[in-house]
């Protein structure tokens, strides 16, 4: 049986079973297996998108494009008990090219009968249309909406809803997304496989659009190494440049896990056309001209499982067809394949474009994607050039040190356990071993600090461990050489964002932290090799921990307080004085809150940013109280922002980004471009904005970063940590 393309369906089934019942087969490949996939599944296609069906930006609705136009499926409410005269609904979309079609609609149906009380078909129009249904004659009958997309058609067949009002009982705005009690049916689907011969051969579901189901994400059990994995399809339906659309994740049986992410123009090619002409492209032809193949070289260890998930935010999902692996073992989830049929290009080709987690370089693809695509770096502009260098590929810690470590008067870069001689950044373990962390995962050091915490000259370390966890200073050996010497500084360290600054001014300084639920200040005690000395300053009733930490002297009276998101503790004149006063307030933010007198007024303003939302934004004090204002909500898990005047005019500017793989997968916004940005402070009619640069796409920050001259040209560097690995930027010439 012969399908076009030359992909072949009957036969390879009757191939499979020879094999597998231990008939030898002779023209069997020794390289390829196909990894099993689960039984597909036809689920709704509805999803919340923020598109129309002419690819056109609008407001967040219920659509049924989630599958494309062709997708089907129905949704439901809960049911409910009617307790209202009128039923009002928003709808757009199709039934069909002349409508009438009858396959699309929004209905009201009798939740114990069965039986449809209305129906109401799309307005043959993408924008969005009140209407009501008058629903008086059946109040007190439990009830539940049903909203159906039963056209497969490729145009004019889908259609939307904004938002339902049917009294106390239900009310739904769907930009808020799709109510967690609305039911999705699913049912199995008719499993009918085929075989796609070439360089690489497939076997995929002939009716399953996606191995990557309407959930968003599928694990595939693995139980053996590979030299490479390959996916098929590797497209996704109206894509557009750098969007992440959804992620590859390897999970070895060490536990350590390796991330590539499905970037549109890199690793997704669109539907129906042919490759793209830009050099970032990574993708392979195979005989079905609608599908392509990426290439994945794995860590030489056990794979555990690969988990294929889709952008939560980001609708539709990646088709991915078919998996088969590059290796010379067996178990019960890889089945045998014909022999390929490989050209010596098509070899080469598949040498040089194999992704890892680690390469190609993600900055260096995504200046070629925009320069293919024509896309601007910056908003207005790029004042200030970078030069870009990854020191380390690796995921040492999300803090980072820039300090003298090894004494010849250079400043180095100190991440977790290692530390990078500059200039050249040549990479020094303190361990004997420099210790990896999984992406998937977190670090033992959050923050990093650098201090002579015994005094003896050289610089130490001081690693601030997970939230609840301990903090560690490490001594340096000095000029003797040799490891280097973890000491327990405090067993308990609270809060994401502590600092490590002299707030007292007696020339030490102080670790600010939440121990427990009280927010306290440590330092280093007569022997620096104890654990610390601990004053707590807030009161019993003061609030405890808060997410987002910040120092500045609030009140101008020349000494510097502590901040949370919810108010701030005074400092007294005595030092001996506890507890704090608290003050109440409400600022902005979530990561550091940057004290400074934004707007000339003689007092002062926080900044701030969201560590797991969207959004940064400064608190004016005012007169009349805390005012807070919005700069910029275009990027998420800004987990980390400092202060500095970048461009040298006398402004305070201030650099954020994205902290990367924050939550492991799990916060908004985890699959957009992890961006390093500026933002230029302008003054004008006594009026203060910000403009955002984009410095680099895939780097972003850890926790916390560093900006200072690193190189000694008098421009302002960047150096940050994070699961991207180690990054310098040095600021050039204009």
């Amino acid at each position: 049986m012969i399908r076009r393309y030359g992909v072949v369906i009957a036969a390879w089934c009757i191939w499979v079973s020879a094999a597998s019942s231990g008939e030898e087969q002779k023209d069997a490949s020794l390289k390829y297996k196909a990894l099993q996939c689960p039984r597909p599944t036809v689920e709704s296609t509805w999803a919340v998108l923020e598109r129309d069906g002419a690819n056109r930006k609008v407001d967040p609705y219920l659509s049924s494009l989630g599958q494309g136009e062709s997708g089907t499926g129905t949704i439901l409410s809960p049911a409910f008990v009617l307790d209202t005269d009128t039923i009002r609904f928003t709808i757009c979309g199709h039934d069909g090219s002349s409508g009438g079609g009858g396959k699309n609609y929004i209905a009201l149906v009798d939740a114990r009968k069965g039986n449809v009380l209305f129906k109401t078909a799309p307005p043959s129009n993408d924008a969005l249309q009140q209407k009501s249904w008058d629903v008086a004659a059946y109040k007190g009958t439990q009830v539940r909406v049903e909203l159906c997309d039963g056209d497969a058609g490729t145009a004019f067949a889908w259609f939307g809803v904004g938002s339902v009002d049917a009294g106390t009982s239900l009310q739904v705005d769907f930009r808020k997304g799709i109510p967690e009690n609305w039911s999705r049916p699913e049912r199995a689907a008719e499993v009918r496989t085929e075989f796609v011969p070439g360089a690489v051969p497939f076997v995929r579901a002939v009716n399953a659009p996606s191995v990557i189901p309407a959930k968003g994400d599928v694990e595939l059990p693995c139980g053996f190494s590979a030299k490479r994995v390959f996916l098929l399809g590797c497209t996704v339906a109206n894509g557009r440049p750098l969007t992440r659309y959804g992620v590859v994740e390897i999970h070895y049986a060490s536990g350590k896990v390796d991330i590539i992410d499905l970037i549109y123009g890199f690793t997704l090619e669109g539907p129906n056309k042919m490759l793209s002409p830009s050099k970032a492209m990574y993708l392979g032809r195979c005989p079905d001209p609608f599908q392509f193949v990426l290439a994945i070289a794995p860590e030489a260890e056990p794979i555990a499982m690969i988990r294929l998930a889709s952008n939560p935010t980001r609708i539709p999902i990646p088709l991915i067809t078919a998996v088969t692996c590059e290796t010379a073992e067996s178990n019960e989830h890889l089945l045998p394949l014909p022999k390929e049929q490989a050209s010596e290009a098509e070899t080469a080709w598949i040498e040089s474009h194999t992704v890892t987690a680690k390469t190609p370089d993600r900055g260096m693809i995504e200046q070629e994607l925009r320069k293919a695509n024509k896309i601007t770096v910056t908003e207005r502009g790029t004042p200030l050039r970078f030069r870009r260098l990854q020191i380390d590929p690796a995921f040492r810690s999300e803090g980072v040190a820039l300090a003298d470590f090894n004494g010849d008067g250079k400043a180095d870069i100190a991440a977790g356990n290692v530390y990078y001689t500059g200039p050249d950044w040549k990479m020094q373990p303190m361990f004997g071993t420099a210790q990896e962390f999984p992406r998937k995962g977190y670090s033992d050091a959050f923050l990093c600090f650098d201090d002579d915490v015994d005094h003896d000259g050289d610089v130490d370390l001081i690693n601030v461990g997970f939230p609840g966890q301990k903090t560690h200073w490490l001594e340096n050996p000095g000029s003797a050489g040799g490891q280097w010497t973890r000491h327990l500084a405090v067993e308990t360290t609270g809060n994401e964002s502590p600092d490590y600054v002299d707030l007292d001014k007696d020339g030490k300084r102080e670790l600010v932290f939440m121990q427990g639920d009280r927010c306290a200040l440590a330092s280093p005690g007569k022997s620096p090799k104890d654990p610390w000395t601990i004053r707590v300053i807030a009161g019993a009733k003061d609030p405890g921990p808060g997410h987002g930490l910040g120092i500045g002297d609030v009140n101008n009276d020349g000494r510097a307080d502590v901040l949370i998101p919810n108010g701030w503790w005074e400092q007294p004149a005595s030092r001996e004085a506890l507890p704090w006063p608290f003050h109440a307030a409400e600022f902005f933010g979530g990561a550091q809150l940057c004290v400074f007198d934004f707007d000339g007024d003689g007092d002062q303003d926080v900044l701030g940013s969201s560590a797991h939302a969207y959004g940064i934004g400064w608190t004016e004090q005012t007169p009349e109280g805390w005012k807070t204002h919005m700069i910029d909500e275009t990027d998420s898990q800004t987990h980390a922002i400092h202060l500095a005047d970048m461009n040298g005019d006398g402004l305070m500017d201030f650099v954020t980004g994205k902290r990367y793989w924050a939550h492991n997968g799990h916060d908004i916004g985890e699959f957009e471009p992890a961006v390093l940005c500026w933002y230029e402070m302008t003054k004008a009619n006594r009026q203060i904005a910000w403009i955002k640069h984009v410095i680099d796409g895939d780097s972003g920050v850890g926790l916390h970063f560093r900006i200072r001259d690193v190189n000694g040209d008098g421009r302002l560097d960047i150096v940050t940590s994070n699961k991207k690995g180690v990054f310098c930027f040095e600021q050039l010439p204009k």
